[in-house]
């Protein structure tokens, strides 16, 4: 993300049921919930009360909040407002959401130039259609997530190959949001925010899991992250890239 759905987790996550209550929820403006900025426009901070608004709808007191890649940025971002209401905090695949030096994302390391030059053409080859034919932006950003990843850019974040079904689910469902410019506001506001330094003092146990071929960031990005968790616990997948809950399934919800 910032663009992900929750859809995302399925059925993965049905293992947790058997020890814990299981909430998913899309983001304003994402999946399955109302396109709706307001007045102010999406932004993390708006996120963030949205997301604790669902903590008092539901009548919860204190929860366990888990973060996805761009969702780990965000659960983080709402732990330091709430932390009297954050039982433990699970960071997967996290975007830090620190201003720090890092070394450069391995994103385009596996993809050859024939395949990249594919994509190019791809992408050149459907918004031409797409014109042409006043097709909506969902169709049109749908069919150009499909024929990138099954051309090969299904590496920078998968270990496994998917199959072309995984492909198409992540197209039409995984990967839905307003088209009135969502992700530059989310990123535009998330920008702002420096969280170095910010879990110091926090007393909130946190779990960090990571996949050693995860090419989003560098091999240098989890220990930044963990040293900014002091008393964090620190998890590598061997086998897993960004997505190590449908991975590394076994290990993944055997880690407590």
């Amino acid at each position: 993300g910032p663009g992900g759905t929750h859809h995302y987790f399925h059925p993965w996550f049905s293992r947790t049921k058997k020890y814990a209550r299981v909430i998913y929820y899309d983001q304003r403006g994402c999946g399955l919930s109302d396109f709706n900025p307001g007045e102010s426009g999406y932004s993390v901070e708006q996120a963030v009360e949205d997301l604790d608004g669902i903590r008092k709808a539901l009548n919860i007191d204190k929860w366990v909040v888990l973060g996805y890649s761009y969702g780990g940025f965000l659960a983080q971002y709402y732990t330091i407002h709430y932390p009297e209401r954050v039982a433990g905090l699970v960071l997967m695949g996290a975007s830090t959401g620190m201003w720090v030096e890092m070394e450069r994302s391995r994103q385009g390391e596996f993809i050859s130039d024939e395949e990249r030059s594919r994509m190019r053409e791809i992408r050149k080859e459907l918004r031409k259609m797409a014109q042409e034919n006043d097709w909506p932006s969902d169709k049109a950003l749908s069919l150009i997530v499909y024929n990138n990843h099954l051309n090969g850019d299904w590496k920078r974040q998968n270990y496994y190959r998917p199959s072309r079904e995984s492909l198409a689910r992540m197209a039409l469902y995984e990967w839905v949001h307003d088209p009135s410019d969502y992700r530059g506001m989310i990123s535009s506001s998330q920008y702002k925010v420096n969280l170095t330094g910010a879990f110091e003092n926090c007393p909130v146990p946190t779990l960090i899991t990571e996949g050693r071929w995860d090419l989003t960031w560098n091999t240098d990005k989890p220990e930044i992250l963990h040293k900014n968790h002091p008393g964090s616990e620190l998890v590598f997948f061997e086998k897993g890239g960004h997505g190590i809950y449908e991975e590394e399934p076994d290990k993944f919800f055997k880690v407590r």
